[in-house]
């Protein structure tokens, strides 16, 4: 997004906030990067006018930061897909959380390279596999001529080959998926724990200055301006720590929607693949011709190979699919503290009305005095 930003130049007046904010801050100290500082709870809790100035710099990178309108610019060139826009809108907005965005993100381009290797895998056992049978077929009598005598004894030999190859492959296929779904299990998990701890994490800082408002009256016992406008600071900083947590989900369920995309486009290139791999083979196969003796075997084991070989392209494809669901059912996201959980809208209105009702009764106290 930044370098987009720069391409197009916006109204002054509604970029002044964002603007006015980096600059203070490099007035402070132009030897600091501070997008790179992460504020903790310490921060939060802190009195100190400078932790506050910047803290309060941090969230008007969301709040007073406009939308660019046309982020893809008029130069002829592709504009980027919707997600890569979202989630750079994302990383300019809250730089605090770009650790677990990247955890994120990394996973899901995990998935996507376990997922592209084990269909390009099952593509290449399923050819081995046509293989061996089209060598058996073609070959398989001229190998056992000095072994086993009679055509018949040799063709049962050779189909006897054949269905070793595919209890084989069966075999191979069935190890090689329990090894990768659990292996996209155990990610899954340590994912979904990392997100856990970190959403927990903020919602413990919510919980925390939700009550500091209110906490706050023993500290500003006789100076109500500096306690309004510390309130007001707590206040916006308590949105803020919301709208981590709900750009958190929104990031990760774009991340999971393109995941979801690129397995829907995986079973397209991995049936095409099984389609041609078949396809070649059966023509390899079928082409193949038989001696003068022994013509009624060898048709015979080259039906058996072309049934095999179906067989075995069957089940490459439809079976030991990565299951649709495994993502959403180990990553759990029903475990996670949710944005919704923190009832953000109630929190602040209950704010306002305590705040109101101690005014009705002030006024009441000292009504006549």
């Amino acid at each position: 997004m930044s370098g987009q930003d720069h391409d197009h130049p916006s109204d002054p007046d509604l970029v002044r906030p964002a603007h006015e904010g980096r600059q203070a801050m490099a007035a402070t100290d132009p030897d600091i990067d501070e997008s790179a500082r992460l504020f903790t709870s310490a921060d939060f809790l802190s009195l100190d006018a400078s932790v506050e100035a910047a803290i309060s710099r941090r969230i008007d990178l969301y709040y007073n930061t406009p939308l660019e309108i046309f982020p893809f610019g008029e130069q002829n060139r592709k504009p980027d897909r919707f997600h890569v826009l979202f989630k750079r809108q994302v990383e300019e907005r809250f730089p605090d959380d770009a650790q677990m965005r990247r955890e994120i993100s990394g996973y899901g381009r995990l998935i996507f390279r376990w997922l592209l290797t084990y269909m390009l895998g099952k593509r290449a056992w399923q050819t081995l596999a046509l293989a061996g049978l089209w060598v058996l077929a073609a070959t398989g009598a001229t190998l056992l001529q000095g072994v086993i005598v009679g055509a018949g004894p040799q063709a049962i030999a050779i189909g006897v080959g054949m269905l070793l190859v595919v209890g084989l492959f069966f075999g191979v296929n069935a190890l090689v998926f329990t090894q990768y779904r659990l292996g996209l299990e155990n990610r899954s998990y340590s994912l979904s724990r990392e997100i856990v701890q970190y959403t927990r994490t903020l919602q413990n800082d919510y919980t925390t200055i939700r009550a500091l408002p209110d906490q706050s009256e023993t500290h500003f016992q006789s100076d109500g301006p500096a306690w309004g406008q510390r309130s007001a600071f707590l206040i916006r900083l308590l949105m803020w720590i919301a709208a981590r947590m709900e750009y958190l989900e929104k990031y990760v369920q774009v991340s999971m929607w393109r995941v979801r995309r690129e397995r829907y486009w995986m079973d397209w290139a991995g049936g095409f693949l099984t389609l041609l791999v078949l396809g070649l083979w059966a023509w390899a196969l079928i082409g193949l011709r038989p001696s003068a003796e022994g013509a009624a075997a060898f048709r015979a084991l080259q039906g058996l190979a072309l049934l095999l070989g179906m067989t075995v392209s069957w089940a490459s494809f439809f079976r030991w699919r990565t299951p649709v669901t495994l993502v959403q059912d180990k990553l759990d996201p029903n475990s996670w503290i949710r944005y919704s959980t923190l009832d953000l809208d109630n929190t602040i209105g209950e704010q306002v009305r305590r705040d109101k009702e101690r005014l009705v009764e002030y006024r009441h106290l000292t009504r006549g005095r």
